[in-house]
């Protein structure tokens, strides 16, 4: 089965491959085209500039060095055909047609990580603010962005996590046993929203993706910017973008502060351009285990407080960022107990080359296990908690072998310091390895394979190990 389905994917991508060289498509569908002779497509319309759409919106387009397609702006009124339209696949011949407008007006030193680090392939930024489908209205315009990714997956040993690899989702002891998995829940669309004012160009971003509950669309994130505040729901100032590893695998690095939580955040440049300095408050998340017994809540009396110091080069970029909170724990009918928390997470990413970037992490603290999805608190005694100390670590490197292949290999661990009446079988450290080989065969479609391997070792010292093959299909919104 695996070799047919491997044909089949490989037949498909040839055939993909020989449109991409030919640069025509099949006459059959495109019933009111025409193909030309230097194997354009014909288009017979009649091309005056000038609709308005409702609240006077006009679509611009794909510039021609993104994309090589522009699309154009119609008249309201519509007369008999009088001209040709001729579009390629490097130019845009019509009498009427207009150029795009220009989304240049809308920059802004927004929250994004300079493209020079993008070697390999980049699942995590929204795409950048120029060609693809732009609308435009008067002083606003709107990014359409995404990509449908199709991941298939085979485990070859027990782990409950079917759609990403989370070791933690490893079971010690289990029998053996195989599993097959294809989804399409990584699949994401956003909406990139940008208007001029006095002062600063404003933004608005809404991304989602598809790991919903039974698949429903799900809010990553969702926020507004304007000059150096931030506010919404987006990736927590605790973390960098920049040094997250390029795998297939939605999880990731096991050490690595993947959290999305709602914040207000402002970041002012100290010193010079190059350093950046970020401050803020940001929702909590506090996991306490109780003691055997005993029932309550966790509580959250205050907010995360987070600042970051971060030096950005052409060369590299690097980072240092700390965490204090608040937790707590409120026993049935009794008052919260509080205790305090705090981190440390230093990251950075170093262009080797032009074509290759070494990244690396360490983070560590007391209480903060939860931003790895990890218990912050657990019992010490009958009647007392012990907030847990946690360490992770992460190196990894990404290189672009040519212009359509790149690789990317991590390896990562993180370990608790888990207290005396911690349940046997929760976690006590784990190992994360991932490498992959990405391919670009025509433009905006790929195709990858990553063999994933992951290590859970119990409080018990009992450990289970996990090995996985996944594949995957994206196709990008330009």
């Amino acid at each position: 089965m695996h070799r047919a389905l491997s044909s089949a994917i490989w037949l498909v991508l040839a055939a993909g491959w020989s449109h991409a060289q030919t640069g025509s498509f099949p006459a059959a569908l495109l019933p009111h085209a025409i193909e030309s002779n230097d194997g354009g497509i014909e288009l017979p319309v009649s091309m005056s500039p000038g609709l308005q759409l409702p609240g006077s919106f006009t679509f611009g387009g794909i510039d021609d060095q993104t994309a090589g397609l522009a699309l154009a702006d119609f008249s309201g009124e519509v007369n008999q055909p009088t001209s040709i339209a001729q579009v390629s696949e490097s130019q845009v011949v019509s009498t009427g047609l207009t150029p795009a407008p220009n989304a240049s007006r809308f920059q802004g030193k927004f929250s994004r990580n300079p493209r020079q680090f993008d070697v390999g392939t980049n699942l995590y930024d929204a795409p950048e603010f120029k060609g693809g489908l732009i609308v435009f209205g008067e002083d606003v315009a709107m990014k359409i962005g995404g990509y449908v990714k199709a991941d298939f997956i085979y485990d070859f040993n027990p782990i409950d996590s079917t759609d990403s690899f989370v070791t933690t989702d490893i079971p010690v002891g289990a029998p053996a046993r195989t599993n097959t998995r294809f989804h399409a829940r990584q699949t994401r669309l956003s909406f990139d929203t940008r208007w001029a004012s006095d002062a600063h160009p404003v933004r608005m971003f809404v991304e989602g993706d598809f790991f919903g509950d039974n698949n429903s669309y799900r809010l990553r994130h969702a926020y507004g910017e304007v000059g150096s505040l931030l506010v919404g729901q987006t990736w927590t100032t605790f973390t960098d973008v920049a040094s997250f590893p390029a795998t297939l695998d939605f999880e990731g690095s096991v050490s690595s502060v993947n959290r999305r939580q709602a914040l207000i955040r402002w970041t002012q440049p100290v010193l010079n351009e190059n350093w950046t300095m970020a401050i803020a408050a940001e929702n909590p998340q506090f996991d306490v285990v109780p003691p055997p017994g005993i029932t309550g809540d966790s509580r959250t009396p205050s907010p995360d407080l987070v600042a970051r110091l971060r030096l950005s080069e052409e060369w590299g970029q690097y980072q240092i960022a700390c965490l204090y909170r608040l937790g707590g724990f409120q026993p049935t009918d009794e008052r919260v107990i509080t205790g305090s928390a705090w981190g440390i997470n230093l990251t950075g990413a170093t262009l080797l080359t032009d074509k290759s970037k070494f990244y690396h992490q360490i983070v560590f603290g007391d209480g903060i296990g939860s931003y790895r999805g990890l218990p912050d608190a657990a019992p010490e005694t009958a009647t007392t908690d012990k907030v847990l100390g946690f360490t992770g670590w992460m190196v990894g490197i990404t290189w672009d072998w040519n212009d359509r292949l790149s690789s990317n290999l991590t390896y990562a661990e993180n370990a608790l310091d888990n207290s005396l009446l911690q349940a046997a079988s929760d976690e006590r450290q784990t190992t994360y390895l991932a490498v992959n080989a990405i391919w670009n065969p025509v433009a905006r479609v790929k195709v990858g394979i990553e063999y994933l391997y992951g290590l859970l070792e119990t409080v018990d010292r009992k450990k289970g190990d996990a090995h996985r093959i996944q594949s995957a299909l994206i196709f990008d919104l330009p």
